[in-house]
């Protein structure tokens, strides 16, 4: 059929994509759409036959302060002439966050959309997100959305079958997708967009669509491009136009045969997932403070107290919103970023008040004393000599650990205690048995406030108390495991790390159980890539042009004890430095490492590099609410919290085995594999919101991102082959999510001093999600299943026991309401 035959129909839907936060700051976001609304609302009186899409529900929220204005766009939703789509809080990035703050996008999206103008979305709409992960699908059916419009990648960066295709996620869902051709148009005139959609129309349909409106700083349609629209529909050389809707377009499009897509749909501006470390890391911290929280308030409510859930919503909807993809990217101006450190402050201040209130009422209810003996009194002076002094709270310190894992954590916790002017110092367990510690560097220098080092045992979604008291340490028992320490060399039970003088690298990662060395070169060194692009990266496909490495000034015992050992390196590169601290356990098999970075280079990327010797590798990135394989070939990915790279290993005999290595990490999203070299992308010292074609002045002192200094945790876990019986999940979460404690005094009480709220088994379920229900009903749980494999598994509720069954990365929310469990989706509607 002619491209421009009248029998083809092209639906043109007014739009106005309107970043909140880009090239300006928020305050300009909000005058610009308050702007670009009453401009709609003036469009569509003028013109019956127009509808007008918005999502972004954050945007309307703004509107509650413009009551009139908020009522015109009611009016116009309920007469079809305004289409809410979206359904999420901002349009965010995708690959960062993670799954369960994309469920909480829907979520108070959703409840906050129908609230504000009445209705839900049914289109989920992320034309400017840079990329998109293969669990959207199953993400936006839970949100209550049935189809799905993007624009990035665009058609030079992906290979699709179809402009209009099924995309079908890794758990098995399939939702209409809308590739477009461009979000916003001219302000006067159409043609050009719609000249290039001509040819993106799939040759079968004889309709089609367009989007059409200004962009970005807003605008939406304007006078002289409506009039184009009906100019051109005149003429016989172009297709019939019409202005129309979104949901009509999809519901005619629907039943219609399309092609299938599984899959991700990457790449566009890799670099912005390296790009802005501080955004990256607080927002990570964010949404596990808040995860947190709920986990701990939903404990506490077993105690009587109330769940704080409008303020725990109001710190969701701070994180939530600066997760929109240009700030969340780190691609917005420099001074944006001081309301997102702001709010996200807030966010966080928010989660670990009521963690803390919740540990508190908790603690008030559990019996702390030693052996049930009461005390006379509940803070005192338990020694006062010519050595110093100790103060306890009334039978030694009781330490209240908190698990909001639904798993058992085995792992090390430090400890400060004030006025405790001593070496003499035990811990024990709630039955009375002596644990070994150690004493590590405190954050005050002042004296008399020790930090200790103890391993700890947590039952999942629960609580443990240890107590620590004034008596000469035990000795280490014999046969619990080797812990040995020089500056070159850690070594327990499990691993030997060998560590070269001349680069402060490892130059061995040795399994004792395999007797296998896992690294093929420097392992753990920082690496210091060219980079002159763009704050988004346009145009990168791997940082892999080597400028140089951080070099070595001298390795340092940092700790030695019966707990713990680290080897400090001391590095430089430059005018930049950087503290890169090692660390190996007596009890546990973690390889702990820690990264204190001040950089001060331009137009670089810094890498965290562990070159493997394996071959035939896999890679495997964990993304929101699942994990996908890509290709072993150098190109920068995003991920989130691990990357495991597995495949064979030649030991010692030449007999190849199967075996991997996972990097974890607590706050950074790039990283790349080639072949069985894995990286981790610590930063790019880009210029703030440069944008190519746009060319950098050499006489101006342009903002430059990631100057100073910024510390990041990273483990390494080394296995046999299979991720999965790893438990990377797991291991991943415990980075990410720290044991919390409180420190309580002696009391009497009915709660036990160790105790399990909530469990599932297998582990590789994972409660993500334990919430107040929106409606204040009882209580809503998520599962995640991790591994990519469908289980059939048992919830251990508080009394009772209650299966669950999962398909592969399946995301299953429960609502629990007294003695009934009802499945549920995201907006916490009956699942059917």
């Amino acid at each position: 059929m002619n491209l421009r035959s009248k029998d083809l129909t092209f639906t043109l839907i007014g739009h106005a994509h309107i970043d909140p936060v880009w090239l300006w700051n928020w305050q300009e976001g909000y005058e610009t759409v308050k702007a670009t609304f009453r401009s709609a609302l003036d469009r569509l009186k003028e013109n019956p036959d127009m509808v007008f899409v918005h999502s972004s529900v954050a945007q309307y929220a703004w509107m509650e302060n413009h009551p009139t204005l908020l009522q015109e766009i009611r009016e116009a939703v309920q007469r079809g002439q305004w289409e809410p789509v979206g359904g999420w809080w901002v349009e965010p990035d995708v690959n960062l966050p993670h799954g369960e703050a994309l469920a909480r996008q829907g979520l108070y999206g959703q409840r906050e959309l129908e609230r504000l103008v009445g209705r839900k979305a049914t289109v989920a709409f992320l034309p400017d997100s840079f990329g998109h992960p293969a669990t959207l699908p199953q993400l936006f059916a839970q949100s209550g959305l049935k189809s799905f419009v993007f624009m990035r990648p665009g058609a030079n960066e992906i290979e699709l079958p179809s402009h209009l295709f099924f995309w079908k996620g890794l758990d098995g869902t399939q939702i209409l997708s809308w590739h477009v051709e461009c979000y916003n148009t001219s302000p006067k005139f159409i043609d050009t967009s719609l000249e290039r959609n001509l040819h993106w129309r799939p040759e079968h349909l004889t309709e089609w669509a367009g989007l059409f409106g200004v962009g970005n700083h807003g605008g939406g349609p304007t006078i002289k491009a409506i009039e184009s629209i009906r100019r051109l529909n005149d003429s016989p050389d172009w297709p019939t136009l019409k202005l129309g809707s979104l949901e009509g377009f999809f519901e005619r499009m629907e039943n219609l045969p399309h092609p299938t897509h599984e899959g991700e749909m990457q790449h566009h501006a890799r670099g912005c997932y390296a790009a802005h470390s501080e955004i990256k890391r607080l927002n990570r911290k964010a949404e596990h403070a808040l995860m947190t929280a709920e986990k701990l308030c939903s404990m506490a409510t077993e105690q009587g107290m109330t769940y704080p859930a409008s303020e725990l919503t109001r710190a969701w909807k701070r994180l939530l919103f600066n997760q929109f993809h240009d700030i969340l990217a780190g691609s917005s101006i420099e001074s944006a970023y001081q309301d997102a450190r702001n709010e996200l402050g807030e966010t966080l201040a928010t989660a670990h008040h009521w963690a803390f209130v919740a540990m508190q009422t908790l603690a008030d209810g559990m019996d702390t004393r030693l052996n049930q003996q009461d005390v006379p009194e509940v803070i005192r002076s338990t020694r006062w000599d010519f050595s110093g002094w100790v103060t306890d709270y009334g039978d030694g310190v009781p330490v209240v650990v908190f698990n909001p894992s639904s798993f058992e954590r085995s792992e090390t916790l430090f400890v400060e205690i004030n006025d405790w002017h001593t070496e003499d110092l035990l811990v024990m367990d709630e039955n009375g048995n002596s644990l070994h510690h150690q004493f590590t560097a405190p954050e005050s220098a002042s004296g008399g406030r020790p930090r200790v080092l103890f391993h700890v045992t947590v039952p999942p979604l629960g609580y443990r108390m240890y107590r620590i008291v004034d008596r000469p340490a035990a000795p280490v028992p014999e046969g619990l495991g080797m812990l040995q320490v020089t500056s070159t060399v850690l070594e327990n039970q499990w691993w030997r790390l060998e560590l070269n003088p001349h680069t402060g690298s490892l130059k061995s990662l040795k399994d004792k159980q395999q007797d296998l060395e896992l690294l093929s070169g420097a392992g753990g060194q920082l690496l210091v890539m060219h980079d002159s692009t763009d704050t988004w990266g346009h145009g990168i496909k791997s940082l892999r042009h080597l400028l140089g490495v951080f070099q070595c000034e001298g390795l340092t015992v940092l700790e030695e004890g019966p707990v713990r050992a680290t080897v400090r390196a001391h590095l430089r590169y430059g005018n930049s430095t950087a503290h890169q601290d090692f660390s190996l356990y007596r009890e546990s098999p973690q390889i702990d490492g820690t990264t204190h970075l001040d950089w001060h280079g331009q137009h670089m990327a810094v890498q965290l590099a562990f070159p493997t010797g394996l071959a035939d590798t896999t890679a495997t990135f964990e993304v929101p609410y699942g994990s996908v394989v890509r290709p072993t070939d150098g190109e920068e990915e995003p991920l989130q919290a691990w990357l495991d790279v597995s495949g064979t290993l030649r030991n010692a005999r030449g007999v190849p085995m199967q075996a991997g290595l996972v990097l974890l990490n607590d706050g950074k999203a790039s990283g790349s594999v080639l072949g069985g070299d894995l990286r981790l992308t610590v930063l790019r010292s880009a210029v703030h919101a440069h944008h190519d074609p746009a060319k950098l002045d050499p006489e101006w002192q342009y903002p430059v991102q990631d100057q100073g200094k910024q510390t990041f945790h990273w483990s390494l876990v080394p296995h046999a082959g299979d991720w999965r019986a790893a438990q990377v999940p797991q291991k991943a979460h415990a980075l990410n999510a720290p044991l919390p404690f409180v420190r309580e005094h002696v009391h009497a009480g009915t709660l036990p001093q160790t105790h399990s709220f909530l469990s599932i088994q297998p582990e590789h379920l994972h409660i993500t999600a334990w919430k107040g229900a929106e409606d204040g009903n009882g209580m809503v749980l998520r599962i995640h299943e991790t591994t990519g494999q469908g289980t059939s598994g048992t919830l251990k509720l508080m009394d009772r026991e209650v299966p669950v069954h999962l398909k592969a990365h399946q995301v299953l929310s429960l609502k629990i309401s007294g003695q009934r469990v009802q499945q549920v989706n995201f907006l916490e509607e009956e699942h059917a």
